[in-house]
């Protein structure tokens, strides 16, 4: 079950804005779909995508930050998926991983910015969220950052 909400807004002035993805070549190949998503709902807004990537979900606040004190973007979206294991690890990284990005956000408070870190018992629930036929969440963090960036 997804509870996404539904933006019924009508997009006010978005078109021919620019975002950035950035992405983290961890899980890059589960990630595929949801960076395919995105930048297919962008196109059909006629907004422009720029595309990095980063190691890890821990190297996203970083790359972001360092990306908009240098480029102006009209949004950003964060992408990484972190899957539990055995060890703390996965609580450590998704702990920091949304500290850094809450951070950035308010450093950045005029570049709206969506934090599109999937955090997942294991690699089932990673495709579930991910599936375009699924829950989608690609489509999901877009419509989220198109609705942030239009009010």
């Amino acid at each position: 079950m997804n509870n996404a909400p539904n933006f019924d807004a009508e997009l006010k002035n978005i078109a021919n804005k620019e975002i950035l993805v950035v992405s983290t070549v961890w899980n890059k190949d589960f990630l595929a779909p949801a960076v395919k998503e995105i930048t297919e709902h962008a196109k059909e807004e006629e907004i422009e995508v720029t595309h990095k990537f980063c190691p890890g979900s821990l190297e996203l606040a970083a790359t972001i930050k360092r990306t908009l004190k240098v480029v102006q973007y009209d949004g950003v979206i964060a992408l990484g998926l972190v899957i539990k294991g055995d060890t703390p690890h996965f609580k450590l990284v998704s702990k920091q991983t949304f500290h850094d990005l809450g951070k950035v956000a308010l450093d950045f408070e005029t570049t709206p910015l969506v934090n599109g870190v999937l955090t997942v018992d294991n690699k089932v629930q990673a495709e579930e969220r991910i599936n375009p036929e699924k829950m989608n969440k690609g489509r999901e963090f877009s419509s989220s950052l198109f609705q942030m960036m239009s009010s």
